[in-house]
């Protein structure tokens, strides 16, 4: 792979620009219209209400960012809105880098509910950890007063009941027993029922069909990441098709070419989430299953996978030849015919690839690194996969050679990511580097 260099440094230069620009800079049209920076600047003017909205919405889609969770519970409790949203938003915020008026808030919400214990509780945390400039912004001697006297001033959160019918004893036993013996009805999507999902679902069992499965859960749980992967892909062409479009658009189209890509760059993030949760779930349920079973029929179970895939590759070991055997000229003689037949490493696909490898975390990646990628995703597609522990990998690039991902790695660690590294795989799994070195330069 040869690189025009300086057409690349060109390019590099005018979007790390365009991003600096973007970050000093937040009354600018991209700023306005991202929504997170948007909400930002309502809080900043205090107008919770009308930033509250925002924050809904974007705690739905990152549903453990504990930065996008204090904000929701800022703008909940500043218009005295004390339910169980409120606090399990602050309790989700909690954490060493939180502000220490999310402690104030939550004092609040105990507050409201008339927990003066609770609430005392929070409210001396906060005046323990909090400064003396945040502390003078809040009432909160007033409000230690009000909870030693067991005084609430605020309207108290309303209670959710749920009025149900009342049913007989055997009513439910009936139900329930019904319930049992209904079968769970299934239906496999077309293109899924046939093809090979090599599912892994632990170090030793992994699943090459879908009637596989042992428990309907877990089945329904990978048709449902099976089927979001799906509609990922499409959001992956779009996202692969306005990188293209933004490296030949004009200099006034660019800004908006820009916007789209992080939107839909969200919109991945937020898939992919939910398919690592499904596929989790359906690891989950079936590990279960395996180890409950007996040893024997482990044994054999791994023993039948074996044979399946013995199976497929000389299915496709055949097809192979026969393809090759097809482009045969009926007048050669012998000694050239089998000249079309070579099984020599430089013809053959050693299905060895290089990644540069970005980040890999057990959980979200913290606020900084999710805006790093941010970054990196108008230059450059964004992998990811969760390894047989759950940690999720992130990687860049797909290369054929040594050279070129020593190339690609040195234009990453310049657009910001300091310690990527090269990965190397074969056939999809993890190898050393020196091992896939001596496979494609040896």
């Amino acid at each position: 792979m040869h690189i025009n260099m300086t057409t690349f440094h060109r390019t590099t230069s005018f979007l790390l620009l365009f991003l600096v620009g973007l970050c000093f800079f937040g009354k600018t049209a991209l700023a306005q219209n991202d929504p997170e920076q948007l909400a930002k600047n309502l809080i900043e003017e205090e107008k919770y209400t009308e930033a509250l909205p925002y924050f809904k919405d974007l705690v739905h889609l990152y549903p453990q960012d504990k930065e996008l969770n204090y904000y929701l519970g800022m703008c909940l409790a500043e218009t005295e809105q004390f339910g169980a949203e409120t606090k399990e938003a602050l309790l989700l915020s909690l954490g060493k880098d939180t502000p220490a008026k999310s402690l104030y808030y939550l004092a609040q919400c105990f507050h409201a509910e008339e927990n003066y214990t609770e609430a005392l509780s929070y409210y001396k945390q906060f005046d323990d950890e909090a400064r003396n400039r945040v502390k003078r912004s809040t009432n909160l001697d007033e409000l230690i007063e009000f909870s030693e006297k067991q005084i609430n001033p605020f309207p108290k959160p309303e209670q959710q009941v749920d009025i149900e019918p009342e049913v007989k004893e055997e009513e439910i036993q009936k139900v329930d027993t019904l319930e049992k013996q209904k079968p769970i009805q299934i239906e496999i999507p077309a293109g899924l029922e046939d093809s090979l999902i090599n599912f892994q679902v632990n170090s030793s069992i992994k699943y090459l069909k879908i009637d596989q499965f042992k428990n309907p859960k877990s089945l329904q749980a990978f048709i449902q990441a099976w089927q979001d992967e799906q509609e990922l892909k499409q959001v992956l062409i779009k996202t692969n098709n306005l990188r293209d479009k933004y490296h030949s658009a004009l200099a006034d189209e660019k800004e908006d070419i820009a916007n789209k890509i992080l939107t839909l760059e969200k919109e991945t993030y937020s898939k992919n989430q939910a398919i690592n949760e499904q596929y989790f779930e359906a690891r989950k349920r079936e590990i279960n299953y395996w180890e409950q079973a007996g040893q024997e029929d482990i044994q054999s179970f791994i023993q039948k996978i074996k044979a399946m895939e013995d199976s497929i590759w000389q299915a496709h070991e055949a097809e192979r030849i026969k393809k090759l055997e097809a482009q045969k000229p009926v007048v050669l003689p012998d000694s050239l015919v089998k000249n079309l037949l070579p099984d020599e490493p430089e013809t053959a696909d050693n299905g060895v690839t290089y990644k540069i490898q970005i980040g890999a975390y057990s959980k979200t990646p913290p606020d900084w690194v999710q805006r790093l990628f941010k970054k990196l995703s108008v230059i450059r597609r964004i992998d990811q996969y969760t390894d047989e522990n759950g940690v999720t990998v992130y990687t860049v690039g797909e290369l054929k050679s040594y050279d070129d991902a020593l190339q690609m790695q040195s234009q990453v660690r310049t657009e910001g990511v300091k310690d990527a590294f090269i990965a190397a795989y074969k056939n999809g799994k993890r190898i050393p580097v020196k091992e896939a070195r001596s496979i494609t330069e040896g």
